[in-house]
């Protein structure tokens, strides 16, 4: 099932490229090892100018708990790098409660890993860089404001408070927030900007555009076209994004029948507490009831715990509470 879709004239279209933004597109074009130069390409044009990535090798998308009492999560992708650096690559395209608590703790989970080889407790860890995708806003708390008006890039790690001094190169999270970034190809300069544009816009086009006839773009955009899959990736392509689109199908029908019962509720209260007020309220009940229901369908199925939270919005406490 190739995707079709509508453009100016109303023209019927074969969707040439996969959307990097979903679960499938991403897994599909970064989680395949053929494909790591374009993963190399990217971490490059994201990492500080003295962090290059020359050669990586895939991991498990698995990261063990810190005690055999504590679950392991699921992310992903994780690469290495050949001087032993270590990468998370998250795309996220749903907003997540806490969502930078949980890129906090995978990255940490790794950086905890590296300290079990058995060193003597010289604590010769190499450094962990979290690297997140982000395909909508509010993800990220606090950037709003003057001073976040075309920013779309951001880095944390450990810092001295008053000197931003970096004693050492521990944990590092950088974020690229696509939905903050809206240039138009040919007023983008930087590498970076026209990744962004890419990662942003890939799934839309049609052809590769002129302004990114490089070589960096010629196979980020091999890479996502979906005639070049064997068969056996197209298959599972296709059934991904079934899956994906069932899910978010399911998580929208449980918003629509929160908001209907929000409003009948609300509408009965009368106007003591005010309509404004009893719709908001009732909203919120029922959309929590709805996506309850349908984050415990999800378990039933056997979909991982952060799987479900990436989809729902949930915790992985609440789910386990479920």
């Amino acid at each position: 099932m190739i995707e079709e879709r509508l453009i100016g004239g109303g023209d019927l279209i074969v969707q040439r490229y996969v959307d990097i933004l979903t679960d499938a597109g991403f897994k599909a074009v970064f989680g395949d090892q053929r494909n790591k130069d374009v993963l190399m390409d990217l971490l490059n044009v994201l990492l500080p100018a003295e962090r290059r990535v020359e050669e990586i090798e895939y991991n498990t998308t698995e990261i063990p708990g810190f005690t055999p009492e504590t679950k392991s999560v699921r992310i992903d992708l994780r690469c290495t790098s050949s001087d032993g650096t270590r990468f998370i690559v998250e795309m996220q395209k749903s907003r997540q409660k806490n969502f930078f608590r949980r890129c906090v703790e995978y990255a940490s989970k790794v950086y905890d890993s590296g300290s079990r080889r058995g060193d003597n407790q010289r604590y010769d860890i190499q450094p962990v860089y979290f690297i997140g995708i982000l395909g909508t806003r509010g993800l990220l708390k606090g950037h709003t404001g003057p001073e976040w008006e075309d920013v779309y890039f951001s880095e944390y790690t450990f810092r001295e408070k008053r000197t931003h001094e970096v004693p050492d190169e521990t944990i590092s999270l950088i974020f690229a927030e696509l939905d903050r970034f809206d240039k138009p190809l040919d007023s983008c300069e930087s590498l970076q900007e026209k990744w962004c544009y890419s990662l942003k816009h890939v799934g839309k086009l049609h052809e590769l555009p002129d302004g990114l006839r490089v070589r960096t773009f010629e196979r980020l955009f091999e890479a996502c076209e979906i005639a070049r899959f064997s068969p056996e990736k197209k298959l599972q392509y296709e059934s991904d994004m079934i899956t994906e689109r069932d899910y978010y199908n399911i998580l929208e029908t449980a918003k629509e029948d929160g908001e209907a019962r929000g409003s009948e509720s609300s509408l009965m209260e009368g106007e003591a507490r005010g309509l404004a007020r009893g719709r908001e309220e009732g909203l919120a009940e029922g959309e929590a009831k709805g996506i309850g229901k349908v984050a415990k369908a999800m378990l039933a199925s056997g979909m991982p715990v952060e799987q479900i939270a990436s989809l729902t919005g949930l915790s992985a406490e609440e789910i386990g509470n479920l």
